[in-house]
């Protein structure tokens, strides 16, 4: 309020002295300087109208465009801010305000050298400006220069006192280890009305000192005081996980999600569901965190499939073995059997027969290999599955005197021939060939 009230008496001593007060443009460079921080569009309409009204002075014209640059760099809009900056110290090249709204812009933007800069050519050319020591002060404390900020900060509180030098001192403090010095200045800050802020950081200067209750206290104060403050959800719910109370701890990091839907507000939230044991909301959280999350799990997926597919190209050729076609390939339902048939049909399990109604069957019977030293080399098939009939068969063979090994008694020899089904298919002498097929004729008429 202070600092508004001493841009507008700038801007008001400017006008009068260029006899434009009373003047659109000069109520509206009035309106442009009181123009609150924390709603800068109002300020960046005031200082437009008055800019392209015309008929400001030199003087009035570089406050006004210093006060627009401050609008457009709190609402990040940097490309509009630095040259609103640039043409007012153009226009005023001997002033420290203007140098100094640009630094302060550059620092916002993440341009810290240039920063410091501007602040120290500030400094040159208004050695009582408090603002410039206070904020190059913070500079230095992104640096990891602790003594220099503490220099700065102590410059800037005996020109001006002000919550802002005190809580920045009181953070430098903090990053030093000195926490009794730093708590005294974060008071200093309260004390001078700074609020939410400070209650922030004196709750974190009361975690670095073990006292837990107490930084619950002043984080509540906190967010009572700025109830859109996302960071201050985030560092309560901190700590209540740090005292295992995790469904306060998902509630506050809720609100900080809220505000503002981050990868380290999921993951945070995610910890805590974790240590809680709800697993799946942890797991969901983790993967919103971070598309990293997801690589491992499309790795996994394709290597199962991957590895699918080399397990399926590695299968025995010989069950699709074009030299070796089933008899029945021409038929397209091979394994459904005829209506008219009187066999029971088929089990699931392609090693077994359904059990026939007379009875159960009787157990397997080793292979049936003839006596005789001869080469079986020749495969028949022949599509049966009634025993009555296999039986008559292996009986004739015998009779005929017809080495034969039949194939459908394990399963080794029932891949080879490709009795997936179960048909009686046998083995026999090349030289037996034809008298053999000759039998199977005669008992397959027989059925």
């Amino acid at each position: 309020m202070i600092a508004s009230m001493m841009r507008a008496t700038g801007v008001l001593l400017i006008l009068t002295g260029g006899g434009l007060y009373g003047a659109p443009a000069a109520n509206e460079a009035l309106l442009c300087a009181w123009g609150s921080s924390r709603n800068p569009e109002v300020a960046i309409r005031h200082c437009t109208a008055a800019i392209e009204l015309g008929g400001l002075p030199s003087a009035g014209l570089a406050a006004v465009l210093g006060r627009r640059c401050v609008a457009y760099g709190e609402k990040r809009d940097y490309a509009r801010a630095l040259p609103d900056c640039d043409r007012a110290i153009q226009l005023a090249p001997e002033a420290a305000l203007p140098i100094y709204r640009r630094g302060l812009v550059r620092l916002r933007s993440g341009s810290t050298d240039a920063a410091m800069l501007d602040f120290e050519q500030a400094i040159r050319l208004d050695p009582n400006m408090a603002l410039a020591y206070r904020d190059r002060a913070s500079v230095y404390t992104r640096r990891g220069q602790y003594d220099q900020a503490l220099e700065d900060y102590g410059d800037a509180l005996r020109i001006n006192p002000d919550g802002k030098a005190y809580d920045g001192r009181g953070r430098c403090y903090m990053h030093k280890r000195h926490y009794d010095l730093a708590e005294r200045d974060f008071d200093d800050a309260i004390r001078l009305g700074l609020g939410a802020r400070a209650y922030y950081d004196r709750g974190w200067c009361y975690i670095f000192k073990g006292d837990y209750a107490q930084a619950m206290t002043d984080f509540d104060q906190s967010i009572r005081l700025n109830h859109n403050d996302a960071i201050a959800y985030r560092s309560r719910a901190w700590l209540h996980s740090r005292q295992h109370e995790y469904d306060q701890a998902i509630r506050d990091y809720d609100q900080a999600l809220r505000l503002r839907p981050n990868s380290e507000n999921y993951r945070s939230r995610g910890s805590a569901y974790y240590h809680k044991g709800a697993y799946l909301l942890a797991l969901w959280d983790f993967a919103r965190a971070s598309w990293r999350f997801w690589t491992p799990v499309v790795l996994v997926l394709a290597l199962i499939y991957v590895r699918g597919r080399l397990r399926k190209a590695k299968k025995p050729e010989a069950l699709t073995d074009e030299s070796d076609e089933s008899p029945a390939a021409d038929d397209p339902e091979p394994f459904i059997e005829s209506p008219d048939s009187d066999e029971p049909p088929a089990a699931s399990d392609p090693e077994q027969l359904v059990e026939a109604p007379e009875g159960p069957l009787p157990d397997p019977e080793p292979p049936r290999v003839s006596t005789a030293d001869t080469d079986l080399d020749v495969l028949i098939r022949t599509g049966m599955r009634d025993r009555v009939a296999i039986g008559l068969l292996e009986s004739l063979f015998q009779q005929a005197g017809i080495p034969f090994f039949v194939m459908d008694q394990n399963a080794g020899a029932r891949q080879e021939s490709g009795n997936i089904a179960g048909w009686w298919n046998v083995r026999v002498p090349r030289e037996r060939e034809a008298e053999a097929h000759e039998i199977i004729q005669a008992v397959e008429q027989m059925r």
